[in-house]
């Protein structure tokens, strides 16, 4: 019997892990995830690939991105070699958040992003102001009767007293000329307001169909997928796309729209188009092409020449006009209707795993930040990745968090000071009560930890200092001599000065039959980290685990460097649907 049960011990946890592998796919978590992090098991992180860091040229500062169709959802920072630095998956929950950057508010900077519910193309939510505590300081809605904000811009401007949103405002149309004749047809408008971030009391607003003919756009109905048929209220004809705007100096307003493929400057006294570049009516002769633009921004201006930046897509995921999407900046002479390209940042190659391709192409999303050292800092939009290049064009940073699946609307670098109202997190373990101890310690958020100063004792009332380690990345390990059953954690700025403690934890010490299976670090993973785990190994090394010579996956991946194929990894799935049928049959008194 005893033979038996070890082998329905086996079935049980393999079919298991299958049934992991349903649930992820069913729930689209295909996009790769950190290791568990001990002590934030909670944090089901992104993992954030840097392919290039060039650490002479790069800039200073976190990558700030909100990634979306991945497990966990929402804002997130990363220090330049890819560790997480925070997580506000918390602060999203169920709803998408977009734009996530620094913005200056009541004197200071905070943090501004995009909050709502998504649709097909567009959302209806609100901006978020957060400090430097992360704790949200201010919501801002759009106002005049029309839906809520939508998440294409949520831009602060005047040291944040202001902020400029866009609305996507679906009304009844005549579209009969669209081949729409049985009855009304309905089309989306392109709407941008400013704001009053303190009372959401708008101080300007701006429509495209009062401007823009629908004859303008590229996009007919019923031809992309966020075209619409404009057919019902639910689908209608997005002619338009607002997806960016931008305040100069003067006063006037700088417009994108996607399915116009036209860049629009706005009179801020009535709201008539002053000039319009690209698309079928533009009023300069330019050297360069683009279409299905993102973030459209004003870099400098005087009486005779704009300097604006913009992310040209080239493509939408239907048409296009070049091969590879690629940031741009542009001059335009105001005197001689001159639009000159300036400078162009295309995905630099290698952009990731296996390419040979020499750039990207982006159907939606993606942008253009000119950092202040000259440095351009893109985020790629559909294609979940993120560069950054000198004014040259020399790459200096390539980084990746998906290949297939997830998507980024935007991505920022800044420099950014946190001081979380939390305390920091800790899990310590020792394999038996005479091992040494094992400490896991983080801090979500805190920006200012530079090491860590480790506490341990017999009691809560009897802690002594043990030792001091570098803070490595978003969760330090680090191995304390002797057996300590209650433990503690301080985080230390550069300075020495102690910031928080984390709360007097007792260490996990595992039973007897569970020891046997751990090592001096820690227990083997089980359900969804151990099918990643498992993912790691070739189809020799999966034998060989289920053979029993080795008790975690870990140990397996510590005997060989071999990368596993794809053919190795359909195998081992196949081995678990193949175990999990057994079980089955087990369960049901099948022999």
């Amino acid at each position: 019997m005893a033979p038996r049960c070890t082998l329905v011990s086996l079935l049980l946890a393999l079919s298991t892990t299958l049934r992991n592998v349903v649930d992820a796919q069913a729930t689209n978590q295909s996009v790769p995830t950190a290791a568990p992090f001990l002590s934030r098991p909670d944090i089901d992180s992104i993992v954030l690939n840097v392919t290039r860091h060039n650490d002479s040229l790069i800039t200073p500062g976190y990558i700030f991105m909100a990634p979306y169709q991945v497990a966990q959802a929402g804002p997130y920072l990363f220090d330049n070699s890819g560790n997480l630095v925070w997580t506000g998956f918390s602060i999203s929950g169920p709803a998408s958040s977009h734009d996530f950057r620094v913005c200056e508010f009541n004197g200071s900077d905070h943090l501004c992003m995009y909050q709502g519910n998504q649709a097909l193309g567009y959302a209806r939510g609100h901006g978020i102001i957060m400090d430097n505590q992360f704790q949200i300081v201010k919501s801002v809605q759009t106002g005049g009767g029309l839906p809520p904000a939508d998440q294409h811009d949520f831009n602060t401007i005047n040291n944040g007293q202001q902020a400029l949103m866009t609305i996507f405002h679906p009304l009844q149309y005549d579209l009969t000329a669209y081949n729409i004749s049985n009855g009304q047809g309905y089309i989306m408008e392109g709407v941008f307001q400013e704001v009053d971030t303190m009372t959401s009391e708008v101080l300007f607003e701006w429509r495209s169909l009062s401007h823009v003919d629908p004859f303008a756009s590229y996009v007919l109905p019923n031809t992309t997928d966020v075209s619409g048929d404009g057919l019902t209220k639910d689908t209608p004809w997005d002619y338009f796309h607002i997806n960016a705007v931008d305040k100069s100096i003067d006063g006037d307003y700088l417009v994108s729209s996607r399915h116009t493929e036209t860049l629009y400057k706005i009179n801020s006294t009535d709201g008539s188009i002053i000039w319009q570049l690209g698309g079928k009516n533009s009023d300069f002769h330019q050297n360069f092409n683009f279409s299905y633009q993102h973030d459209v921004r004003f870099l400098s201006e005087n009486s005779t020449t704009t300097i604006i930046s913009f992310f040209d897509n080239a493509y939408n995921g239907f048409n296009g006009s070049a091969l590879f999407s690629e940031g741009k900046v542009v001059a335009i002479n105001n005197a001689t209707m001159n639009a000159t390209l300036l400078q162009a940042f295309p995905n630099p190659a290698p952009y990731g795993p296996n390419d040979t391709s020499g750039g990207l192409v982006s159907a939606s999303q993606g942008n253009l930040q000119m950092l202040p050292n000259g440095n351009a800092f893109l985020g790629w939009g559909s294609n979940a990745f993120i560069s950054e290049s000198t004014a040259d064009g020399t790459p200096v940073l390539s980084a990746y968090f998906a290949t297939t699946g997830a998507l980024h609307y935007r991505a920022y670098k800044f420099n950014f000071t946190s001081y979380p109202t939390d305390v920091p997190a800790l899990y310590t373990y020792a394999q038996n009560d005479t091992s040494p101890t094992v400490f896991y310690a983080s801090w979500n958020g805190a920006t200012e930890v530079a090491s860590w100063t480790y506490y341990g004792g017999s009691s809560a009332t009897d802690m002594k200092k043990l030792g001091t380690s570098p803070k490595n990345g978003f969760e330090t390990v680090a191995t304390q001599t002797g057996y300590q059953n209650f433990t503690m954690v301080e985080a230390v700025a550069s300075n020495g000065t102690g910031l928080a403690n984390s709360s007097i934890i007792n260490t996990f010490v595992p039973g007897a039959l569970l020891s046997a299976k751990c090592n001096s670090m820690q227990c083997p993973m089980t359900g969804k980290h151990f099918y990643n785990s498992m993912m790691t190994l070739s189809t020799a090394q999966l034998l060989t685990y289920l053979t029993g010579s080795f008790s975690s996956a870990t140990q397996l991946q510590n005997t060989t460097s071999t990368v596993p194929s794809a053919a190795d990894k359909v195998t081992i799935t196949r081995w678990s649907a193949l175990f999990g049928v057994f079980t089955i049959l087990v369960g049901l008194g099948i022999q």
